[in-house]
C-alpha cells in the first residue's frame, strides 16, 4: 500500500501531562509496542553513507509484520513522506529478510523499540511514545489527506502548540539517524 504522510515529531518533557490531556480531549485508539529493524545495504553501512530512502524497515507489532520504505522530504520542520508498506506473515517476513541479505546485500543496521499510546485528535493521529535509548516523543500525522501540504503543516504545528510543546522541540532527523550515533 502506498501512503502519503505528513508528520511532525518532537521531544516531550512531561509524558504524563500530555497523556492526560489526550485521554481527556482525544479519542483513544490503542496502546502499542512496536519493534523496528532497519536494514541498509552493506556497502552503505561500511561507507557510513546511509540514506533513509534506501533503508527498509521491518515492524513487528501485535504479532503482525510490516515492511516499509519511504521517500522523505522536509517542509518547515515537518516530514512529508511517500511510503510503501506491505503486511506479511512471519514466514514471508523470514523469506524477505533472507532475500534482502543474500541477494540484495542488505543487513541489519539499527533497531528501535517504542511503546506508547495512539489517539485521534482533530482528525490527526497522535502518538506519544517512549523510545528506548532516545526518550519521549510525540508524533502527529495526517495520512492521505486531501488538504494542501501547507494547510497540514499549519494544523500540525497548531496541534503541537495546543499541547504546550514548543516548536524548538521538533526533531527533524529520522529515528535511524538518532539511533545510529
Amino acid at each position: 500500500m502506498v501512503n502519503s504522510e505528513i508528520e511532525i515529531k518532537a521531544y516531550i518533557k512531561d509524558f504524563e501531562s500530555i497523556l492526560n490531556f489526550l485521554k481527556n480531549n482525544a479519542k483513544f485508539k490503542k496502546k502499542y509496542f512496536k519493534k523496528d529493524i532497519y536494514y541498509a545495504k552493506e556497502i552503505s553501512i561500511k561507507e557510513g553513507n546511509i540514506k533513509t530512502s534506501d533503508c527498509i524497515r521491518l515492524r513487528t507489532e501485535h504479532g503482525g509484520y510490516t515492511f516499509c520504505t519511504k521517500e522523505r522530504t522536509l517542509i518547515e520542520g515537518v516530514e512529508v513522506n511517500e511510503e510503501i508498506e506491505v503486511k506479511v506473515s512471519k514466514k514471508k517476513a523470514r523469506f524477505i529478510i533472507n532475500f534482502l541479505s543474500k541477494l540484495q546485500k542488505y543487513k541489519e543496521y539499527v533497531r528501535k523499540e517504542k511503546k506508547g499510546y495512539a489517539f485521534i485528535y482533530k482528525n490527526a493521529l497522535v502518538e506519544i511514545s517512549k523510545i528506548k535509548n532516545l526518550g519521549d516523543f510525540i508524533e502527529i500525522e495526517f495520512l492521505n489527506s486531501e488538504e494542501t501540504v501547507e494547510n497540514q503543516v499549519h494544523k500540525l504545528k497548531s496541534i503541537l502548540k495546543e499541547l504546550g510543546i514548543d516548536e524548538n522541540s521538533i526533531e527533524t532527523k529520522p529515528y535511524i539517524e538518532l539511533l545510529s550515533r
